[in-house]
């Protein structure tokens, strides 16, 4: 089964700029290389990652391994470098598994909306509006976004429940236990929201929905999103 950011991606990058934001992660999970081969007329990866860190050797070699052309290597938190003095621009942006790490989801997409000049592919977790596990039953209002540090009592152990069976304990904050939240950590999970609350946080940002679909058994929701004028 096709990747839908694969999708989307061909859709819309021939001839453009890319960027793909906070796509080291895991080297071989970067769309740098698809949207090379898609038609991509210049690339670009961003990420927080410092420029020392073994994450941008990593990328090098696969770059040199796909045999892709040159990329440019952006090191800096997104919201830092779009308000910046000179903040780039890219045709088609690609951001996937980062938005719910955000403490600040809407500055976040803002950012996005300020290095997009037409197209962004954006992914990320959701939650269902009902959930029922051995714990229980939670019921969650379709415009809502669950903030994770707030859960308690019942709603948390169902939720704990229901995505110990999808990542075990690799969620910090959710089913893995913290007591510190601090602004700066990208690494908890900080939101889930619903796909309507999702949609209504990238229109508020200034996208228009063009086109979206779940993913990861419908844990996940990619967007194809056009930017505003």
């Amino acid at each position: 089964m096709s990747d839908l950011r694969d999708v989307y991606i061909s859709k819309v990058v021939r001839g453009k700029s890319f960027a793909e934001v906070g796509g080291l992660w895991g080297t071989v999970n970067e769309k740098v290389s698809v949207a090379h081969v898609h038609g991509a007329n210049d690339l670009a990866m961003i990420d927080v990652s410092p420029l020392d860190s073994d994450l941008w050797s990593l990328f090098e070699e696969r770059r040199r391994a796909l045999q892709l052309p040159e990329v440019r290597c952006i090191s800096s938190d997104l919201v830092a470098l779009a308000e910046g003095a000179s903040c780039p621009r890219f045709d088609v942006v690609h951001c996937s598994g980062i938005l719910y790490h955000i403490p600040d989801p809407l500055r976040f997409l803002r950012a996005l909306r300020a290095v997009t000049r037409e197209s962004l592919v954006l992914t990320s977790v959701v939650t269902a509006s009902r959930i029922v596990n051995e714990q229980g039953s939670l019921e969650i209002p379709k415009a809502a976004a669950l903030f994770v540090p707030a859960l308690q009592g019942k709603d948390r152990a169902v939720i704990q429940a229901y995505w110990k069976r999808i990542v075990g304990t690799g969620a910090i904050g959710l089913t893995q236990e913290t007591t510190t939240w601090n602004l700066d950590d990208f690494a908890p999970w900080w939101w889930l929201p619903t796909v309507e609350a999702l949609k209504a946080l990238c229109m508020v940002a200034g996208f228009d929905f063009q086109e979206g679909g779940y993913t990861w058994n419908d844990n996940a929701y990619v967007q194809l999103l056009s930017v505003r004028s």
